[in-house]
Parts: C-alpha cells; structure tokens; sequence
C-alpha cells in the first residue's frame, strides 16, 4: 500500500510539472525535419508562402509529379533551413499579439506561418510554430486561387473596439482593382464616412487590405458598425460584405 502511494504522488508530480513548465512551448531541436498537414483549399504555392520557400523546393523535396495536385491531410516535408524553432502550445488568456510580443516576432509572421487568416481566432491548446525573427518570405508564386471560407475577413478594429476618425482598417479579401469600399455607420444605419482600403496581392487575388477612412463623428459615443465589401463592375451591386460592430466615439 505504501509504494502505491509513493508511486501516485510520483505520477502526479510529474503530471503537474509538465503542467508548470512544459506546456506552453515545445523546444525542437535543430536539424529535424518539418512537416505540414495539408488543410481543405490550401495550395502548394500557399504552402510556399507560409515557410518561405519555393513551390519548386516543396515539389523536388516531396518528389510530387504535379504541383497542382494535393490533398487535405497530406503530410508534404517542407525545406526549410536548418534552425531550431519553437511549437507554442495557446494557453488561456493569450492571443496572437501577446505570444507575438513573447517571441519577438509579429503577429503576421506567426499567422502566415500556420497558415491563420484571422488573427483574432485562436484556442486553447492549439499548436503554433513561432519562426525566426521577422524573415520576410519570397513572394508566392502565381498559381490558381482557391477561395477560403470567407471572402472578406476584418482584423481590426476588434468587435466592440472604441474608434474614433480616422479609423484603420485591416483585414484579407479580394476585390475589384484591389479595392474594397468601406462604411463607417452610426446606431441607426446612417452613413458616416465613406472610403477604400487597398488590397495587397496580384490583381484578383486574395491578399491582406489595410486602409484609413474618415467619418463624421457623433455628438455622443455610440454602437455603429464598419462594413468592408466588394462592388461588382458589372452594375455596382455589393458582392460579399463583412462588418464589425464597435463603439464610436466623439
């Protein structure tokens, strides 16, 4: 009866002590391979895009026969330098930006690297390799796109988040020329401020957006809403539209 007691508290403290201090980031040592699963509508050039590297070195490194034929679930070895890099496992509380700030990278280096298109989604437990300090990856090769689950996605401002003219915003999507209109609209649906914000990517491409736009702000802070969407050039008609409620302020 005694050892089994001993040999529970054991267990335990074990338990607990990978609990503490082992959680929230896994050490790999340098030279191991990479690998990544691939996930529904990603492509090679994506892929690419994400590690820094060439959709021909995925190619040669996989021995793939055609760079336009993958699978979700795939598992393609990705040629990255040899480097030891950190898996940061989320914990409560944390967000991209705070994990970000712990590693001395940015938020966009951490999304583009696993593959995140909102930076305000994360969870628990979730599993995210931290790269090298701010490398700046070669620009993905033209290959066809295949639109994600949203067509505009806002980053920022936060729902609920306080603003005041000018406001930023920033986010993924597509449009017209590269451009999508944005409106600043009060509690009751009235327009406050009218602009663009310009996405960055090759013509019809999906791509990060980033923009100002001025508005007329209310006499008193209240709820409105920013909406981002695209305009057909056909007739004008609104074609995908996303928005976000925040807390305008005087």
């Amino acid at each position: 009866m005694v050892k089994r007691r001993i040999l529970v508290i054991i267990v335990v403290s074990l338990l607990l002590g990978t609990t503490l201090f082992g959680a929230a980031t896994l050490g790999v040592i340098a030279g191991e391979p990479v690998y990544h699963t691939v996930k529904w509508g990603e492509t090679l050039s994506r892929i690419s895009w994400m590690y820094g590297v060439t959709v021909q070195q995925i190619v040669e490194a996989n021995e793939l026969a055609n760079s336009n034929v993958i699978y979700a679930g795939q598992q393609l070895l990705i040629p990255v330098p040899s480097e030891e890099y950190v898996v940061h496992i989320v914990q409560a509380g944390e967000s991209l930006l705070s994990i970000a700030a712990k590693y001395g990278v940015s938020v966009w280096d951490i999304a583009r690297r696993n593959g995140i298109w909102n930076i305000n989604l994360i969870y628990v437990g979730q599993k995210l390799t931290i790269p090298g300090e701010g490398e700046e990856p070669p620009a993905p090769e033209p290959t066809p796109w295949v639109m994600p689950q949203e067509a505009i996605i806002i980053t920022s401002p936060a729902m609920n988040a306080e603003v005041t003219s000018p406001v930023t915003v920033t986010g993924w999507g597509s449009g017209f020329e590269n451009n999508l209109a944005v409106d600043v609209l009060d509690g009751a649906g009235s327009v406050l401020g009218q602009g663009y914000v310009l996405v960055n990517a090759e013509f019809g491409q999906f791509g990060p957006f980033t923009g100002a736009v001025e508005f007329a702000a209310p006499a008193i802070g209240q709820l409105g809403r920013i909406s981002v969407y695209g305009i057909s050039p056909r007739d004008g008609a609104i074609e995908h539209l996303a928005s976000v409620t925040v807390k305008l302020s005087p």
